[in-house]
């Protein structure tokens, strides 16, 4: 009996008898024999992204209208159809048709440790699910792990590691990083309580032994918090209240040497906020007024000392110069006539002569 069957320009149908390869059908119309055997047709779309192959796939790996390719189980592949990136191939065989679009595997050895890509290496597909990268430049380190444990730091460049692997990358930044500690109830050295709150910056001196050292920014607040008890507790309140500058150099000297080495180191070390509690706030508002009012009694008092040592010395200087007596009271005259609009005078023309103010007569 005779069976028709059309293929088309982008298929491939296998012709199989009792389960055995015969032949491969190409473009165009067949007529097929089915007496006799179980005849099989199996049709293959050489559009289709390619899956890995079962082992009772029917047709041989030397056929010559498709190549096999086998990625490993330590490998994975990319497949690219076109010369695009199209979708990340894991471990199993699979054909390629040599018709149709043009597709081709590229494998990479998960066992491989990695190393700086170069700049056209670049993949479209998979981020994320399948691989990552990490760029290491002047303000990042990127550490190397194995199995999840740091092994070394990369030199400066981008690197990629794959999630199937026992390779992967870790970002450290080289910025300076702050850490705010939690509020502390202190008490200070003249027995009053505070409340403080510091901030330490921290920089990254080694970024393997940051991170093997997972509770490093726990030992960071720590160091910090001890340091803060030993400082407080050696002032008074107007010292931690006033001399910051220098509480924060004993905090970052005595944080350091509380620090362990984590591949941290301390930046800087600041008192951030003092909270007083309400009654002493009080008290030291009452002694801040009092201090206030005592320095504007200081100044009053200087001030009008200095008015009375020029009022004394202005005085030897006239009783020294008659001339600047006169020179004196002829200013003085001459504000007053300044502020007078009418003068009225009691007396004769001799009174008139005395004073020299025909002038002022005749101007009237």
């Amino acid at each position: 009996m005779l069976q028709s069957i059309t293929v088309h320009r982008h298929e491939r149908v296998a012709l199989l008898r009792d389960g055995r390869f015969v032949r491969l059908l190409g473009p165009g119309r067949h007529w097929i024999w089915t007496l006799g055997a179980l005849t099989e047709l199996v049709r293959y779309d050489l559009r289709a992204p390619p899956t890995a192959l079962q082992a009772d796939d029917p047709l041989p790996a030397d056929l010559a209208e498709a190549a096999v390719v086998t990625v490993a189980r330590h490998e994975v592949g990319v497949l690219r159809v076109e010369g695009r990136d199209s979708q990340v191939l894991l471990a199993g065989r699979y054909r390629l048709w040599r018709e149709g679009p043009r597709q081709e595997i590229t494998r990479f050895d998960l066992l491989a440790e990695p190393v700086a890509l170069a700049a056209d290496d670049v993949l479209e597909v998979g981020r994320l699910a399948a691989w990552q990268e990490a760029t290491a430049d002047g303000h990042a380190e990127v550490v190397l792990l194995r199995d999840g444990k740091p092994v070394r730091a990369l030199a400066p460049g981008r690197y990629r590691t794959w999630v199937a692997g026992p390779w992967s990358l870790r970002t450290v930044s080289r910025e300076r990083q702050v850490v705010e500690l939690a509020a502390q109830d202190l008490v200070t050295r003249d027995q009053v309580p505070v409340r403080v709150k510091a901030a330490a910056a921290v920089v990254v001196t080694d970024p393997v032994q940051r991170l093997r050292e997972g509770q490093g920014d726990t030992l960071v607040y720590g160091a910090v918090q001890l340091a803060l008890r030993e400082v407080v507790a050696a002032v008074d309140l107007d010292g931690l209240s006033q001399a910051r500058a220098e509480l924060s150099d004993q905090l970052l000297a005595r944080a350091r040497v509380a620090l362990p080495p984590v591949g941290l180191a301390l930046a800087e070390v600041w008192v951030k906020d003092l909270i007083l509690p309400g009654e002493v706030k009080d008290v030291v508002h009452r002694v801040t007024l009092a201090r206030k009012e005592a320095e504007a009694l200081a100044i009053k008092r200087r001030e009008e000392v200095a008015a009375t040592r020029q009022l004394a010395n202005t005085a030897k200087l006239l009783e020294q110069s008659p001339v600047l007596l006169r020179l004196k009271e002829l200013e003085a005259m001459g504000e007053l006539v300044g502020k007078i609009d009418k003068l009225v005078l009691v007396g004769g023309a001799e009174l008139m002569s005395q004073v020299r103010l025909s002038d002022l007569a005749r101007s009237e």
